[in-house]
């Protein structure tokens, strides 16, 4: 996979950043609100609906992730590939 991450590296879909303390909090500020969003549209009986909004819990968590190793994603199949080089 570190291949896919050099290709996505190239054609500008991760970018190197500085390592911002404060957007990791953020990511994972909003991944443990759709966290909490899932869990409640879950037991409102809403599956699909709770689906998306784990995904997107799982995307912001990763993100963080991510972030924090100073790089920045702008597709969601290159975060994948980040997440697995890095």
């Amino acid at each position: 996979m570190k291949y896919r991450f050099e290709q996505c590296l190239q054609r500008g879909k991760i970018v190197r950043i500085l390592n911002d303390p404060e957007l990791v909090a953020k990511e994972l500020r909003e991944a443990g609100e759709d966290l909490v969003a899932a869990e409640r549209t879950l037991a409102e009986g809403n599956a699909k609906w709770a689906i998306i909004q784990g995904y997107y819990a799982l995307f912001h968590a990763l993100r963080a992730l991510v972030f924090s190793r100073g790089y920045r994603e702008k597709s969601h199949s290159c975060l994948r590939y980040a997440v697995e080089a890095l």
